[in-house]
């Protein structure tokens, strides 16, 4: 295995990835995970954001020869905010509550543009494979097994996925890549799940006390972020069982 540091702002390092790309001879697939991705950042950074979410894919895209396939990794964030009764299909309204989804959309289609596929993500987590950059579920953990309360969102409803079941059945879509795939697919869990019952869940795996687990609502605390977010984003992932042949997609905690 080769590792080849590469930061997606810096045209020549993108450069030298293309010429390894065509000495190597063989076409690749590529799975791009690249983004300035948390909504409240991209709300105070706007330029910064843009830079790296479409000035940089644009160049990627457009420097990159001998690609077999491209997935880029999106967000429920582009869709419009819905309901407990409804389920985003991937046709479903594209209208993004903030700038993190704005950006998305622009992305998306610029890699459409070039003919490669998009992936839109639900709510992910998981623990963090490196320790010196926790995750939300690293910091759960950490909390309550010290004995510490943590708050969670009792009326934020995902179709969460945890981030090796997602990475599975992505890596599974590269690998059996055909121009038959959709363009477009949504990779979620079957469940419809609120963060507070994750923590929930969380707390029992750790056999901590469900009390250090605190339901608050989004409606009631504006406080915790800056940029605004729906409380509630479905995502139907019927197309992506049919294509892999999956009866379930299931959130492992």
């Amino acid at each position: 295995m080769l590792w080849i540091k590469c930061d997606i702002t810096n045209h020549e390092d993108i450069v030298n990835l293309n010429r390894i790309i065509l000495d190597k001879g063989e076409a690749v697939k590529v799975i791009y995970l690249a983004a300035y991705h948390a909504p409240d950042k991209v709300l105070a950074n706007p330029k910064i954001a843009w830079n790296i979410n479409i000035t940089a894919l644009s160049d990627f895209l457009n420097t990159l020869d001998n690609v077999q396939c491209l997935f880029y990794s999106s967000t429920e964030m582009v869709y419009a905010p819905g309901n407990l009764n409804t389920k985003f299909d991937e046709n479903a309204l594209k209208q993004p509550v903030n700038a993190y989804g704005k950006n998305k959309i622009l992305a998306e289609a610029l890699v459409l543009g070039y003919g490669y596929n998009v992936v839109r993500f639900p709510f992910l987590i998981g623990k963090s494979i490196l320790k010196e950059k926790k995750h939300f579920y690293d910091i759960i953990v950490e909390t309550i097994c010290g004995g510490k309360s943590i708050e969670m969102f009792k009326d934020a409803y995902k179709t969460a996925l945890d981030f090796n079941t997602a990475t599975n059945i992505l890596v599974d879509l590269a690998e059996r890549y055909s121009h038959e795939i959709p363009n477009v697919l949504n990779i979620s869990g079957d469940e419809v799940i609120s963060k507070y019952e994750i923590g929930l869940r969380i707390a029992q795996n750790y056999n901590c006390s469900s009390d250090l687990i605190i339901p608050i609502s989004m409606h009631e605390d504006n406080t915790i972020f800056t940029a605004e977010r729906a409380d509630c984003i479905l995502l139907d992932n019927t197309c992506v069982k049919k294509v892999l042949g999956l009866d379930q997609i299931k959130l492992q905690l």
